[in-house]
C-alpha cells in the first residue's frame, strides 16, 4: 500500500459470501402505500388506448419539467400521440414491443 492508498487493480481483503449455501426465497408480496397518482391514472387511460404504447412512466422532457414518458413500439406511434395530456409533456420512448414475463 502506499500511504493507504491503493495501486489501481489492487484488491482489498473482502469477506466472500457464500450465496449457494442461503435459503431460497420464494414470492414478495407487493404492498403500496400510497395509491397510484390520479393525474398517472389519468395519462395511463389516455394513452394506454393508443395502439402501440406499450407502457406509461412518468420522467422529465428536454428542459427538465415533469412528463409522462409514453414506451412506444416503434417510431410510427410517435404522430398518433398527444403533445401533452393534463400540463405535462408526453415524450415517446422507442422499446419495440414489450412482452410480460411470468414468474
Amino acid at each position: 500500500m502506499n500511504g493507504g492508498r491503493r495501486r489501481h487493480g489492487e484488491m482489498k481483503d473482502v469477506a466472500m459470501v457464500d450465496y449457494a449455501s442461503m435459503p431460497e426465497s420464494g414470492p414478495v408480496t407487493y404492498s403500496p402505500k400510497e395509491s397510484v397518482n390520479p393525474l398517472r391514472q389519468k395519462a395511463e387511460s389516455v394513452l394506454s388506448r393508443i395502439a402501440g404504447v406499450e407502457g406509461v412512466g412518468e420522467g422529465r422532457d428536454n428542459v427538465g419539467a415533469p412528463a409522462w414518458i409514453a414506451y412506444i413500439r416503434d417510431q410510427s406511434v410517435i404522430s398518433q400521440l398527444p403533445s401533452h395530456v393534463g400540463e405535462r409533456a408526453v415524450v415517446p420512448h422507442v422499446t419495440g414491443e414489450i412482452t410480460a414475463r411470468t414468474a
